[in-house]
């Protein structure tokens, strides 16, 4: 594997692309699970762009981007590996 600077950060933004194009159907309603009433908002919001996702996260505020990154992070591992194929 390479010796990289950018590592932790490709290995981020690599998560991201893939999550945009095979996100879970249900990923709103994990991600907040612990805030009923910013499901259906996020959920309206989310259809109303036509099921965007980079629409989406540049229409959410700090902290709630925040919270779809973090969860996309921990939760999200069905990207294409960067270094040894898949899975």
């Amino acid at each position: 594997m390479e010796d990289c600077k950018y590592l932790n950060d490709k290995y981020a933004i690599n998560k991201w692309i893939f999550f945009t194009f095979n996100y879970p159907y249900d990923f709103i309603e994990r991600c907040w699970s612990d805030e009923p009433m910013m499901v259906s908002h996020i959920r309206e919001k989310f259809n109303s762009y036509g099921g965007d996702m980079n629409r989406l996260y540049c229409g959410l505020d700090k902290i709630n981007s925040n919270k779809l990154l973090e969860w996309v992070l921990d939760n999200y591992n069905s990207e294409r590996k960067l270094y040894g194929g898949l899975g």
